[in-house]
């Protein structure tokens, strides 16, 4: 296996991840956001904010769940860009919700005096895509995540509302693209779809602690789910069974969650590589029972068939199962050592 130089991220295998002399686009960019005069192109939003208020009742539309980053962005369109009114738009799935999520939610109502929008897929049609995603490619947030960027777009043409505004560019953020564009690909003259995280340099813990500043809460708040396979408690949180559409990545592409969030801190310098390396050798592979679970329930099959069909995807030029039955990268497993002791051999394994 080969990992990138700088942050450890396993290279070759996430689709779309670029490299350079064994570096990974996401450091290379990361490194780039140096250069970038984000104060010049705050100043312009500032600016094409005020000159593009179309709405009667709205400035703008803000794609929006009970994480971190939306009330971040929320509370930088009020603070700094001159927003009045917003609508608020969010996609909620048929997971079971957490109360963080929930709390987060109802917070950037209350805090900046939001409208909200809820669109709920029809529960039916959303447990037969995921199935169907999940059988077939092992990629059961596939509608789902589709579904996240193009209704927001859609309700913002209804209202009359020019301006979306988005997170992070994460093509740019994870090794995708060079280029960090302040502009979706989906925007056309009469609807502006901006990433705040071209605006604004990106980091997840930094929109974290300026979230915070405002009341949002994690799950440490509440103790309400001890996730498992993950670093931390403030990223993806709003439902208990979205996690299982992130693990899934590991047995095909040999990383999750852990290895993205881990990597993003050693860029901020968070982390050292040897630690990053050592919490994905540790943790990248937990499939968290609860998220399991509850994914397994809200779409419709057993657990068991689950892992059938987790099997049957598997990459096993990447993974390969341990003493345990649990998914692991083989460069991860530790090998068999034998020891020899006069009329004896001993063979230690993990």
């Amino acid at each position: 296996m080969k990992l990138c130089k700088k942050c450890g991220f396993i290279l070759g295998t996430k689709p779309g991840l670029q490299e350079r002399d064994g570096i990974c686009l996401a450091c290379i960019n990361h490194e780039k956001k140096r250069s970038i005069d984000f104060e010049a192109r705050q100043r312009w939003l500032t600016q094409y904010i005020a000159e593009n208020k179309t709405s009667e009742k709205y400035d703008c539309l803000v794609a929006v769940s009970g994480g971190k980053d939306s009330t971040t962005i929320v509370k930088k369109l009020f603070e700094n860009h001159g927003v009045e009114k917003a609508l608020l738009f969010n996609i909620t799935d048929e997971f079971t919700k957490t109360v963080a999520g929930g709390h987060n939610i109802n917070n950037i109502v209350n805090i900046f005096n939001c409208d909200l929008i809820t669109f709920r897929i029809n529960p039916r049609e959303l447990a037969e895509h995921m199935r169907k995603d999940f059988m077939e490619s092992l990629n059961p947030l596939k509608y789902l995540e589709e579904q996240i960027y193009l209704a927001p777009i859609e309700a913002a043409k209804n209202y009359g509302i020019k301006l979306v505004f988005f997170g992070e560019n994460a093509g740019y953020e994870y090794g995708s693209f060079e280029s960090l564009d302040i502009y979706h690909p989906a925007t056309t003259d009469e609807t502006r779809i901006i990433y705040m995280g071209a605006v604004y340099p990106y980091s997840a813990n930094v929109w974290y602690d300026e979230a915070s500043t405002v009341g949002f809460l994690d799950l440490d708040c509440f103790n309400e789910w001890q996730r498992q396979g993950a670093i931390e408690n403030y990223s993806q949180i709003d439902s208990i069974g979205y996690h299982m559409g992130i693990w899934t990545k590991f047995v095909k592409f040999g990383y999750q969650r852990v290895s993205d969030i881990a990597c993003r801190q050693v860029r901020e310098g968070l982390l050292t590589r040897e630690q990053a390396v050592q919490l994905i050798q540790d943790k990248d592979y937990i499939c968290d029972p609860a998220s399991k679970r509850d994914f397994c329930w809200t779409i419709g099959i057993t657990e068991e068939y689950f892992n059938e069909v987790v099997d049957e995807h598997a990459n096993h030029d990447l993974v390969s199962k341990d003493i345990n039955g649990n998914w692991r990268r083989k460069d991860l497993i530790y090998p068999v050592v034998s020891i020899s002791n006069n009329f004896r051999e001993y063979s230690l394994s993990q």
